[in-house]
């Protein structure tokens, strides 16, 4: 699995692309959590679209809250459904305003 958010640095509060690319397994299902390691945000958790055309890629939009306290580590849990198991796959990084 490979898993990319762009634009890089990570901004809150624009656009976030989010892309997930499979090889080797069916994925019927792809969604992404988003949540503060160290502070709740709230929800956010953008089920990603399977792109027409390209087999095992995924892609969606989400965007970030933004933190009084400047920068913010997160971690973006890619929630994959292969019709057999739910696969939890985190991934962690940080944004700034």
């Amino acid at each position: 699995m490979e898993f990319s958010i762009e634009p890089r640095p990570i901004p809150a509060l624009r656009p976030l692309q989010l892309q997930a690319s499979f090889r080797g397994s069916e994925v019927r299902r792809v969604e992404v959590d988003l949540a503060g390691t160290d502070m709740k945000m709230g929800y956010n958790r953008p089920l990603l679209a399977a792109q027409a055309g390209s087999s095992g890629r995924f892609s969606g939009q989400a965007s970030l809250p933004v933190c009084i306290t400047g920068s913010m580590e997160w971690e973006a849990t890619v929630l994959v459904d292969n019709g057999k198991a739910l696969i939890a796959v985190p991934f962690r990084f940080v944004s700034g305003n």
